[in-house]
């Protein structure tokens, strides 16, 4: 009889077991990639939880709401009772503006229903600045829009000293990675932000930044930006030519050239263009005919020009290679690449995506190596002349110092009282009398 116990009882531990491992990988599948370290976390100001979105006072009904946490949103709506009919109606009138099937762990949800549990009024927050209302229609379906969501915006004025790196001094002065990024596209003509910056130079920044409650949403424009370097100053200011927004100097000239500096944003330069280098695995001196930049896999390759896609696939030591063609006998070369996002006869644009950094035929590391031919001959990528787009028209200039002057004032405050200004739109006219009188 004993032995019978024995027989069930290891019976039932089997079917436990094996339900265990049955359910463990989807578990793990659904709950633990929100920390998996190898996947890309969005930037910091973008991560924190999504608020509840505003109460609803709808007299006669009641309200239901949460976070979408682990579950689809026809789960979470169901578990209170609400009409199946009435979810997919929902969801169906929503589709045009969002698609329930990409709702995240942290949207929140909030349901006005009636007393047969029917869903009358119907808020869907995703994020700061991204609020959807619904309200049923006579039908059955959803008239569905995106809510206004009002900001306030103010105009900074910060200094950034660099002791380490720009990603360093940002940090340090509270701002996110998001300015340093902006910061290195405005100067991306002049400035590989790797290589140039010494310990005590300054970047002093004239930008929108954008909240609600308190929190950061977003930046808005940078208007002004100086780097004042031991070795060189650049000055930028936003302006309109009379078609487009771009950047330009203090003499109306355009900051945007043929070429880009470098064709990732921050990587290390990790061989120089040499005509005799010892190559790290033939063992040999030999022809380095362009620049490597190291950079983690993964990591974005822009065009440095316009041009054309004119080859893209494998090429013996290069790996993955993606060959751009550009006006006047300019070809450009992305080597070692881990992704290839462009086929041949693409037209790309100067700073589009069109590779990703890898470490694919012969290579040491994770790199780009990029190269500069003119008429088919690899030339230094560094002594290519980066001739620049059409400069301000005279008929634009007046306008132009007019605005230059406003924003100048706001960029040397910051530099010679070293500290920050916040103002709204427009105040900057207050301070120059301020400055006036004193």
């Amino acid at each position: 009889m004993q032995w019978k116990l024995n027989l069930l009882a290891g019976l039932f531990c089997a079917v436990l077991l094996g339900m265990f491992l049955f359910l463990s990988p989807m578990t793990a599948a659904t709950s633990g990639i929100q920390d998996d370290p190898l996947v890309p976390q969005p930037p910091a100001m973008e991560t924190a939880p999504v608020q509840p979105p505003v109460q609803l006072e709808v007299p006669g009904l009641n309200i239901v709401k949460g976070v979408i946490e682990n579950r689809t949103l026809y789960e979470a709506l169901t578990a209170c009772d609400i009409p199946p009919s009435d979810v997919l109606a929902l969801s169906r009138s929503f589709k045009p503006v969002f698609d329930f099937r990409c709702s995240r762990p942290k949207d929140a949800y909030q349901a006005c229903i009636d007393d047969r549990n029917q869903i009358q009024k119907f808020l869907y927050k995703t994020g700061p600045l991204d609020e959807y209302e619904a309200i049923k229609k006579d039908d059955g379906g959803y008239r569905v829009h995106k809510r206004e969501i009002a900001m306030d915006t103010k105009v900074v004025s910060t200094v950034f000293t660099i002791e380490t790196s720009l990603y360093q001094a940002v940090a340090d002065s509270g701002e996110t990675q998001l300015m340093a990024g902006m910061i290195a596209d405005i100067f991306a003509w002049d400035i590989d932000f790797y290589l140039y910056p010494r310990k005590n130079d300054r970047i002093a920044v004239v930008y929108e930044r954008c909240v609600k409650d308190g929190q950061l949403i977003k930046y808005g424009r940078i208007l002004a930006a100086r780097y004042e370097g031991e070795r060189k100053n650049f000055s930028a200011f936003l302006f309109n030519d009379g078609q487009f927004d771009g950047y330009f100097d203090e003499n109306g000239q355009p900051l945007k050239k043929m070429f880009l500096r470098t064709p990732v944003k921050f990587g290390k330069m990790t061989s120089a263009y040499s005509i005799r280098r010892f190559h790290p695995i033939s063992k040999r001196y030999k022809a380095h005919t362009g620049i490597d930049y190291g950079a983690p896999t993964g990591t974005a390759i822009f065009a440095t020009a316009n041009g054309r896609v004119t080859f893209s696939g494998w090429k013996s030591g290069y790996g993955k290679l993606l060959i751009i063609k550009h006006p006047n006998g300019y070809q450009t070369y992305y080597g070692h690449c881990s992704r290839l996002l462009k086929k041949p006869g693409q037209l790309v644009e100067q700073g589009q995506v069109v590779a990703r950094v890898g470490q694919t035929g012969v290579a040491t590391g994770p790199h780009v190596h990029y190269e500069v031919r003119i008429n088919g001959k690899p030339v230094n990528p560094n002594t290519v002349k980066k001739s620049r787009v059409s400069p301000l028209k005279p008929e634009r200039m007046a306008a132009f110092k007019k605005t230059i002057r406003e924003r100048m004032r706001l960029v040397n405050h910051v530099l010679e009282e070293k500290t920050n200004l916040v103002m709204q739109p427009g105040e900057s006219d207050a301070l120059d009398s301020a400055r006036k009188k004193t």
